[in-house]
């Protein structure tokens, strides 16, 4: 099932779930997986979208889909609904670029489970769904891609509300994330074992503590790299990166870009 406007599409299907050919489209692209893990190809690398993770393609962003577990469903969004909403949140990155990583957020997998819901319901009834839908749809999407979209608009890595452990662990890395945390620590602080706290935070995160830090600290990083004229060594060493060298590599397998290039690219113009 297809719905469209100039605004952007609705896609839904279930059939031809195989490899497909290269695509570069001038709108912003959320893939969601539902059911589980989808995978695409892009120039740079392979990225698996896991069972209620979502990723967002920028305008243009090659990429081929290689696989998808029982159902393929997508939304696109013209860049001018982004930027509307973007205006009115007062995000001053009016053409944020998101990042190339799936993620997992509860308040973007309730609003695709109902718009799911919503369009198997209807998808068959007479009248069809009608345009108001499609344009509700696309604005609440654009907002919450703003809101929880990992990307260059962001100072801080999209949190999540979670089960009480959890949130623990997360606000005391968010008040400390320069320090060089291990992972019996992070466990300490959870009141449980480091094993237990891997599996849980990964479920819930659907990252590893450790990884889910430094994707903090990049992102806490990216204020003063768009911001400021501060060498890109102190800038790594300040929000708690061991060196340089292991900053680029993250921001490069994040972005697929170098610190430089994104600086030079999305910084504010003097």
């Amino acid at each position: 099932m297809i719905l469209e406007n100039e605004n952007g599409l609705l896609l839904k299907r279930s059939e031809q779930l195989g490899e497909r050919d290269w695509r570069s489209d001038p709108c912003y692209k959320i893939i969601f997986s539902p059911y589980g893990r989808s995978k695409y190809q892009t120039p740079h690398g392979d990225i698996l979208i896991d069972r209620n993770e979502f990723l967002i393609f920028n305008p243009v962003d090659t990429h081929k889909q290689l696989q998808a577990s029982t159902e393929k469903f997508l939304i696109e969004v013209q860049p001018s609904m982004l930027h509307a909403a973007a205006e009115q949140m007062g995000i001053e990155k009016m053409e944020p670029e998101f990042s190339f990583i799936s993620l997992r957020h509860p308040q973007i997998q309730q609003w695709m489970s109902f718009v799911r819901d919503f369009i198997s319901l209807h998808e068959k009834s007479n009248p069809p769904i009608n345009q108001l839908f499609l344009d509700n749809s696309l604005t609440q999407l654009s907002i919450m891609m703003l809101q929880y979209g990992p990307g260059s608009h962001q100072t801080e890595f999209p949190t999540i509300q979670s089960k009480g452990s959890i949130d623990l662990v997360i606000d005391a890395l968010k008040e400390s994330y320069k320090e060089d945390w291990t992972l019996d620590q992070m466990a300490a602080v959870a009141r449980m074992n480091k094993y237990q706290l891997a599996h849980l935070f990964k479920e819930e995160a659907g990252l590893s503590p450790y990884s889910w830090l430094q994707m903090y600290r990049l992102f806490r990083s990216q204020y003063s790299l768009l911001h400021t004229n501060h060498p890109i060594l102190s800038i790594a060493l300040h929000h708690g990166f061991k060196s340089v060298g292991s900053y680029n590599h993250l921001f490069k397998k994040v972005y697929r870009k170098t610190p430089s290039e994104f600086r030079r690219i999305h910084g504010m113009k003097k």
